[in-house]
């Protein structure tokens, strides 16, 4: 439960001066918070007050009424904008009528030649601007050199968001075909497009709430594309952004992917405020092997190699270390096995893919790690089922699997805290969907 809880923080939760931990701003200490130091080792007790301790202190930092403007924005696209789509009165026909215009200006010509039309389609961006209103019963469209959408909903809130592209480059996506069959010709027919994108170096998103600032995103796009278009065997692209909503800051760096080396990295931290939450990291050194779909479309079908990965939760608990093949060990741990023997064997298998190791504030001291134990149950028919599963190890050798050692009974106190954190989000989210 506890260990579940970590992830959905995670999950649902930059800059260049690091502190000693990897951390890149203050952390939260209180005075009788546990302070490992570097020669530190930790018995499984303490490391459970340790793990209780941050668990505590996350969800301290994120308490419901805080958001409740983040659940009014779902509540004004859910409740409001919902009704756009859903009520036949409502007036679409200038914003359809603005969308055709935009339409005719994004392809450069066509073409028939024998059974077949011939397209060549440029996407230009720079056309698609305008500003567009959603009122209370209409849309409305006007022509404007920035792109913007304005609602307006039932209860008087203006919510503004402007999307700003910048320094515009051509891509060649590649040439797309499309066969049909005219039965009453008795003839094959075939489209066939050429397709050119305009893709931004760079593209903002900024939220305004009655004209206030609410959210802003920045993304960074950097990209090389082979020039007879998109091709996932040769193409390198790359991916920084950040998301800013009211205090929290969600910074995404490195993100990148390269054919010619199979390297694809990715490195990511959430700040709120000045203080650091958490941030982590992947990198991974693979050989691809690519196939084709039946429509020619190039896909990765499988992949081999190392990958290195870190998680630092408050500058407090660190959890690191590398997979020598991620495709292996996710194929160990979905099987299914025939003998208590094999399982073993499997078992022993994958803890030799994994060095993942638990640490705590920074320090080198590695306290507890991720090994792979069998599973044997019986279903109560004499038939005997055989998995593996993660165990954690500590300093003194003492074992313990996942639901195991996070379970309900060892961390009462926190699961019935973590409970009340989430009924506060649940009554918020009724809210909006009630």
């Amino acid at each position: 439960m506890f260990f579940l809880f970590l992830c959905l923080c995670i999950a649902v939760v930059s800059c260049d001066q690091k502190n000693a931990d990897g951390t890149d701003g203050p952390v939260i200490i209180n005075p009788d918070d546990i302070i490992v130091d570097k020669n530190d080792v930790l018995d499984d007790e303490t490391q459970k007050l340790k793990l209780e301790q941050v668990a505590t202190k996350l969800m301290d930092m994120f308490p419901a009424d805080e958001y409740e403007d983040m659940m009014e924005l779902s509540k004004v696209m859910y409740s409001h904008c919902d009704r756009y789509f859903t009520d036949e009165d409502y007036d679409w026909s200038d914003l359809e009528d603005a969308g055709e215009d935009i339409a005719e200006t994004l392809y450069d010509e066509k073409q028939k030649g024998e059974y077949k039309w011939q397209y060549t389609y440029t996407l230009f961006l720079s056309n698609c601007t305008g500003i567009v209103t959603l009122d209370k019963n209409e849309a409305r469209y006007e022509e404007s050199d920035i792109t913007k959408v304005i609602i307006k909903d039932v209860d008087g809130e203006d919510w503004e968001a402007v999307v700003t592209p910048k320094r515009l480059k051509k891509v060649f996506l590649g040439e797309f075909l499309e066969t049909y069959y005219d039965y009453y010709e008795d003839i094959e027919y075939t489209d066939v497009y050429n397709v050119t994108v305009e893709i931004p170096a760079s593209l903002s998103l900024e939220v305004k709430r009655n004209g206030r600032f609410f959210a802003e995103v920045e993304v960074k796009f950097d990209y090389e594309v082979s020039k007879d278009g998109v091709d996932i065997e040769k193409d390198q692209i790359g991916v920084e952004a950040e998301i800013k909503i009211d205090d929290l800051a969600l910074t995404l760096k490195n993100a990148s992917y390269d054919a010619s080396t199979g390297k694809v990295e990715f490195s990511q931290s959430l700040r709120k405020g000045d203080y650091f939450i958490f941030s982590q990291s992947l990198k991974e050194k693979a050989e691809l092997e690519y196939d084709e779909d039946e429509d020619g479309y190039v896909y990765i079908e499988d992949w081999d190699g190392e990958v290195e990965v870190e998680l630092n939760v408050l500058g407090e608990l660190q959890i690191k270390g590398t997979c020598r093949d991620l495709n292996k060990l996710s194929g160990y741990l979905e099987d299914e096995f025939d003998s208590e023997k094999d399982c073993e064997k499997a078992a022993e298998r994958v803890t030799g893919l994994v060095d993942l190791g638990v640490y705590y504030d920074g320090t080198s001291t590695r306290q507890a790690s991720v090994e792979f134990d069998p599973v044997v149950e019986d279903n109560g028919y004499g038939d005997e089922f055989y998995w593996i599963e993660p165990v954690l190890v500590f300093g003194d050798g003492s074992r313990y699997f996942f639901y195991d050692y996070f379970d309900d009974r060892i961390f009462e106190d926190l699961v019935e805290d973590f409970e009340d954190f989430i009924y506060d989000y649940e009554d918020m989210v009724e809210d909006v969907y009630e």
